[in-house]
């Protein structure tokens, strides 16, 4: 017997190693989900489309060269019964330079304002993704630790149901143990089907992220260390965060651009300055004295002064500075909510530190409960009931205990993700705690 027992455990174990060998780790699944998740490529897109408001406005700016060409037959009846017909050809070429239009300098000047926040905004999505990661992957090993506790839980039950029947049959304990160990057990079996569907869920939200389904990943070794954030300062996180914090950049560019825009509606009320060249070529055929071919080339300068357009001008103006004030107003309500967030997380992180720790101690005391329960049950000090509660105190403390670990990585990448200085190589930290 101690002879299968000990094949069966190798043969267990060696699975497990195997398994492990093939399991793909925190990088790899980050990796896949950059070349796969379809929000960070949306948000690369919405990037690379804003950017090209600059040279659009820029071009504004440079000389504009047209040509056009046209044909036409002309029929001419002349009295007296003669008639005609020829062509009319003309092809010409026009230089346009802008001179004075400060309403384009001041578009790109909103361009490029709003190009730094584009910038800022795709940042934000790129951390995100990191987070993003590190949820879905700390959300499967969260699920499966759970569901392991659940099994555990239901065989423990199980067989204390078998102990009891067995008490029962040869009358040592009444029928309602009987009873309080098949209801442990039931619900012990609900709680694992419910884990089983928290599983495959967990799963599925990894598949979203990077386009593929996958059957094993690396475990986390549960002695990674837990400590409080570097530095352990309020005000140095805050100040950290207002100076980079992706969000509060972009509402920054943001209020900039609004505010090179109204410039530019006001500038519409200034005249505008265009050089202006253009060559025309022009051939009418014909016997008649009519028919001729020519050249024109002109030179000069073109002003335009603005007088009055219906009131649009000072609408738009107008609109524009209800825009700054909206931009403003969503910088400030920025600046206090990454205040306060930062503030918040911080100190949820402290606490999962001392969590973890009260987590693992009552993790310790539950064991030592139980092992004395089971010790009074056998010598007729405890009942049934003891015992399943204090197995039930043990489960959920391993549940607790591991809940808090993963608490605790999620909430410290979020910390960093406030700050906007949340980068790839904090996942190749919590990478290390992976076991091989």
């Amino acid at each position: 017997m101690k002879k299968r027992l000990a094949l069966l455990t190798s043969l267990v174990l060696a699975s497990i190693i195997c398994a492990n060998a093939f399991a793909s780790d925190l990088i790899e699944i980050f990796h896949a989900a950059v070349e796969e998740d379809q929000q960070l490529k949306a948000a690369e897109a919405k990037l690379k489309a804003d950017l090209e408001a600059v040279p659009q406005s820029r071009a504004l700016l440079l000389p504009d060269i047209s040509m056009g060409a046209n044909t036409e037959t002309i029929d001419r009846e002349f009295k007296g019964g003669t008639d005609e017909r020829f062509n009319s050809n003309a092809y010409s070429a026009r230089l346009t330079q802008p001179i004075f239009r400060a309403d384009r300098w001041f578009q790109l000047k909103s361009s490029k304002a709003s190009n730094k926040q584009a910038r800022a905004t795709f940042e934000q999505a790129r951390q995100d993704l990191i987070l993003r990661v590190a949820q879905a992957y700390f959300n499967i090993l969260r699920a499966e630790d759970n569901l392991s506790s659940a099994v555990a839980q239901e065989t423990a039950f199980k067989r204390q149901l078998e102990q009891s029947q067995e008490s029962f049959d040869v009358g040592l304990i009444a029928i309602t143990e009987v009873h309080e160990s098949r209801a442990a057990y039931d619900l012990a079996r609900a709680t694992r089907i419910t884990q089983e569907e928290e599983r495959d869920n967990s799963l599925a939200a990894l598949e979203t992220l990077t386009g593929q389904l996958y059957a094993q990943i690396r475990p986390l070794d549960k002695q990674i260390p837990i400590q409080s954030p570097a530095p352990n300062n309020l005000d140095e996180w805050i100040q950290q965060a207002l100076r980079t914090s992706w969000p509060l950049q972009a509402a920054k560019h943001q209020v900039e651009a609004a505010r090179q825009e109204i410039k530019r509606q006001k500038s519409e009320h200034l005249p505008t300055l265009d050089a202006v060249a253009s060559f025309t070529h022009s051939e009418t055929g014909g016997t008649s004295f009519l028919g001729s071919e020519s050249d024109t080339e002109n030179y000069g300068l073109e002003l335009n002064i603005p007088i009055f357009q219906g009131g649009a001008t000072q609408s738009r103006v107008r609109q524009a500075h209800y825009l700054h004030q909206e931009a403003k107003a969503l910088y400030r309500e920025q600046y206090r909510s990454i205040k306060q967030t930062t503030r918040t997380q911080l100190r949820t992180v402290n606490s999962d530190v001392l969590r973890v720790g009260a987590r693992k101690l009552a993790l310790r005391s539950s064991q030592s409960a139980l092992e004395a329960t089971e010790g009074g049950y056998e010598v007729g000090t405890r009942n049934i009931v003891d015992v399943l509660q204090a197995r039930n105190i043990l489960f959920e403390s391993q549940r607790d205990y591991s809940n808090a670990i993963y608490d605790y990585i999620i909430n410290s990448l979020q910390l960093k993700l406030t700050a906007g200085v949340l980068e790839e190589d904090d996942l190749l930290e919590l990478n290390k705690w992976l076991k091989h």
